[in-house]
């Protein structure tokens, strides 16, 4: 305790003298003291200290509420905690389920990873060692206007979102008493974002290129709309050759909405490759369908930075124009599109939680007032299926 901090008779109560007061040179008082309280917290092994009250009787009030919220684990920290700290324990509550998101669920895995990596890079060599309730919007402005000409907007975005994240954790649990996050002024998203929509040629020429183990994802996301997390979780027990099907989304982590999970006719294009790799892999009963390869079996599930790197190389060999997981798949968005296949069928099939916005009264109808029924699914396999067909027949007769 400083010098100015002398005990009174009260147990766990101090009396804080100004600067000056008699009571340094061991004399009586000569100012008008504050009062706080003292208590020992056994599970962080340290002592609590209440806030500065103007008489004894309010810090011996406050020292009883303060034991109270200790002995109930509802420590009152608003303002106390430091981001470092704050990042360490949301971090802990989010892995054990405390912690949810906005939408009131469990944060995924590789969620909760995303938001503890750009706190601890970006967020706390500046702010970590500053108590919540100090940090300022304009603190956070300053790291978001120092990383925008680094940085795309998006990824600045998930920064701030993650600084977001934790003060709403926070503020549920009175430990920030706002977010300096809330109103920080981030720059524009790519207004023309680089994205490539191959032709149905295109796509083929690119697969026929690879090998099945290294084509097979991309033909999952081009002609079964899988998202890059379905396709490295796929198991043989979600894929159905007989009846020619596949299931996606059936781990949690795989689902990005609710509308992820959902069943996906096979086109003949994918439910070839399907039997190929089946049947090179040993006909497996269970078992991922896109294995890692045993070079980058880091994660136990396919390395799609590593499987990019090489198939780059090997279309760069055969001159052919490289295309992502993710433009494979708004390929296949574009393609449903062209064949004619329904909105509302075709958001089922991509796994949208609804179809995309469009002006007018006739979308709103679409969304909440029609329903997609199997027939329907299986129509618009049969149509995407014909559709494929048709390209190559066309391209076969030139």
């Amino acid at each position: 305790m400083p010098d100015r901090d002398i005990r009174t008779r009260y147990p766990g109560v101090y009396a804080r003298h100004k600067v000056g007061c008699r009571t340094e040179s061991g004399g009586r008082c000569s100012c008008s003291p504050s009062y706080f309280a003292s208590v020992y917290d056994r599970d962080r092994k340290r002592y609590v200290k209440t806030r500065r009250q103007q008489s004894i009787a309010a810090a011996r009030s406050a020292r009883d509420d303060l034991i109270r919220a200790l002995q109930t684990g509802q420590l009152p920290e608003s303002g106390g905690i430091r981001l470092a700290e704050a990042r360490e324990r949301f971090v802990k509550s989010a892995r054990e389920g405390r912690a949810l998101n906005k939408r009131g669920l469990r944060y995924k895995p590789r969620a909760i990873d995303n938001v503890e990596e750009v706190l601890r890079v970006h967020i706390e060599p500046t702010l970590g060692t500053k108590r919540l309730s100090t940090i300022s919007r304009g603190d956070v402005q300053k790291i978001v206007d120092e990383l925008t000409p680094h940085m795309s907007g998006s990824r600045i975005r998930s920064i701030v979102n993650g600084l977001r994240s934790l003060y709403r954790w926070a503020q549920d649990r009175d430990l920030a008493m706002h977010d300096p996050a809330a109103l920080v002024r981030l720059p524009a998203m790519n207004a023309n974002p680089v994205e490539r929509i191959a032709t149905p040629h295109e796509f083929e020429r690119l697969l026929a290129a690879l090998d099945t183990k290294d084509a097979l994802p991309y033909a999952l996301a081009g002609y079964g709309m899988g998202r890059r997390a379905q396709i490295i979780r796929l198991r043989w027990t979600e894929v159905d050759l007989k009846t020619g099907a596949l299931e996606w989304g059936v781990e949690w982590e795989a689902r990005k909405y609710d509308a992820s999970r959902r069943v996906v006719p096979l086109v003949p294009q994918l439910h070839t490759l399907l039997k190929r790799a089946y049947l090179e892999q040993g006909r497996p009963k269970e078992g991922l369908v896109c294995p890692p390869h045993a070079e980058w079996a880091s994660t136990g599930m396919l390395n799609t930075g590593w499987l990019t790197k090489r198939v780059k190389l090997i279309w760069a060999a055969s001159k052919l124009e490289p295309i992502s997981l993710q433009e494979a798949r708004h390929s296949a968005a574009t393609w449903l599109d062209a064949a004619g296949v329904p909105p509302k069928i075709a958001s089922v099939l991509m796994g949208h939680a609804t179809p995309e916005r469009q002006a007018g009264a006739a979308q709103i109808t679409l969304a909440r007032y029609t329903h997609a029924l199997p027939e329907d699914i299986l129509k618009a396999r049969d149509t995407f299926a014909a559709y494929l067909t048709a390209h190559q027949a066309e391209r076969a007769a030139r």
